[in-house]
């Protein structure tokens, strides 16, 4: 059930977060009823009453914003820090971990669409829209000035991450699903905190990374694999180009500890740069995307063993990571390689497929297919886009197709053995990439 809390006090603190969906019929309007919970608990922390109520999204909430909150309160002491109350209303609580949900609501209800119907029915209706950001509202004491924002994994605040806001909302967050943070806001012009306390980041397979100047941009981590593991998040970025990318995106790439830019581009689509980004620099001309890797031609065979080659030595060193990898709009050639490295790591097709598609929420149409009704189309299995033709399925039917010829029965294994037998990447390199990225 989606949920939001306030916490009334003699004084008041109200830390809403944005959250989940309400997964619709298919045939319903874009209008989206949803319920949260409210709950009053007073100073000692104790429960005085809760309630129930229903808000409908298309009273007063557009579509770019979240029609709902999951904020579930959890009473966890993790600091002998008091809560302090001032006689201003800023009410600052370390003994409380707050849980909250900073995945943008239509994203989170894809995401959660567990048959091909309801995934349809948000790409079928979003596509095309910006949903690229992380969306953190907190509330503390206003003083009618510019507000500077920390979060850190430790009480002390060390090593902490800051953002600069004006508003109590921030949508360039970079924080991690499933860590902890305390946070603090502090005003422009005064060392006195205006509001704090701990949170608790919702788990979520996607991490959406806000840069200026450059679209599509995400964390590949956080998939769950088949073996019960977990791809690590700030490891392995993808995105588009970086040409058009500000001075401040620069610097929001390099808050990131980005290391290496591994461009996979082709000649010809002038694979130019921002001079000064400072990262260690890749380049290897790429052509072939989707199925097209399994061409025998010599041009597409050599290209594809010599860069996936060169792109295993990149990625068997953990020195070289972060990594941030992109084409030109970070979703054709991107796709594949996201394709191969975390299938490879063991996620599944449906969440590969998740991961590729949620492109389509960034700007540019990525599906699995064309649409047929109200859902995808399994007759046709591509789809056209501009001058592309997405051929995602077939990518999968032809890496399954050359697992079964040599006798593998996964999707994983596939892929591993398409690696290791074909472009000639050494099983030490893989071992070693898997390592790094899992946990």
């Amino acid at each position: 059930m989606k949920k939001v809390f306030s916490l009334l006090l003699s004084f008041l603190m109200i830390l809403s977060v944005c959250g989940c969906k309400s997964e619709p019929d298919n045939s319903s309007s874009e209008a989206v009823d949803v319920e949260y919970q409210e709950i009053i608990v007073d100073e000692s922390g104790e429960t005085v009453t809760s309630s129930d109520a229903e808000v409908s999204s298309d009273s007063n909430v557009s579509s770019n914003q979240n029609p709902t909150v999951n904020s579930d309160v959890s009473s966890n002491t993790s600091s002998d820090t008091s809560s302090i109350t001032d006689s201003n209303n800023a009410y600052i609580d370390y003994n409380t971990v707050v849980e909250v949900d900073i995945c943008d609501d239509i994203v989170r209800s894809y995401l959660d669409a567990t048959d091909a119907d309801n995934q349809y029915y948000w790409l079928s209706n979003y596509t095309g829209q910006y949903f690229n950001y992380q969306n953190l509202n907190l509330d503390w004491k206003t003083t009618g000035s510019t507000y500077t924002v920390y979060f850190s994994e430790k009480s002390d605040f060390s090593n902490a991450i800051t953002f600069q806001t004006s508003s109590s909302s921030i949508k360039n967050a970079t924080l991690v699903p499933g860590k902890t943070y305390y946070w603090k806001a502090i005003g422009a012009n005064s060392d006195e905190i205006l509001g704090g306390g701990i949170i608790k980041i919702v788990d979520a397979p996607v991490r959406w990374i806000s840069i200026d100047g450059v679209r599509n941009v995400r964390d590949m981590g956080g998939w769950k694999t088949e073996s019960g593991k977990t791809v690590k998040y700030e490891m392995l970025y993808r995105g588009q180009q970086l040409n058009t990318i500000k001075e401040s995106g620069i610097e929001q790439l390099k808050s990131l500890g980005i290391k290496t830019e591994l461009d996979i581009r082709h000649t010809s689509n002038d694979p130019s740069e921002t001079a000064g980004t400072g990262f260690n620099y890749v380049f290897l001309s790429t052509a072939a995307s989707y199925d097209a890797i399994f061409k025998n031609s010599n041009t597409i065979s050599t290209e594809v063993k010599n860069n996936y080659k060169q792109i295993f030595t990149l990625l068997s060193d953990e020195s070289n990571y972060p990594i941030y990898a992109h084409c030109q709009g970070g979703s054709d050639r991107t796709g594949t390689y996201a394709f191969l490295l975390n299938g490879l790591l063991g996620v599944s097709y449906e969440d590969l497929t998740r991961d590729f598609e949620l492109t389509s929420l960034s700007g540019q149409k990525r599906w699995r297919s064309a649409g047929a009704g109200n859902t995808f189309s399994d007759s046709n299995e591509n789809m056209s886009e501009g001058s592309n033709e997405i051929r995602w399925r077939q990518l999968y039917t032809s890496m399954m197709e050359y697992g079964a010829q040599n006798g593998c029965k996964t999707l994983q294994q596939s892929i591993e053995h398409w690696l290791i037998n074909y472009v000639g990447v050494p099983k030490s390199q893989i071992d070693s990439f898997k390592s790094i990225m899992l946990e």
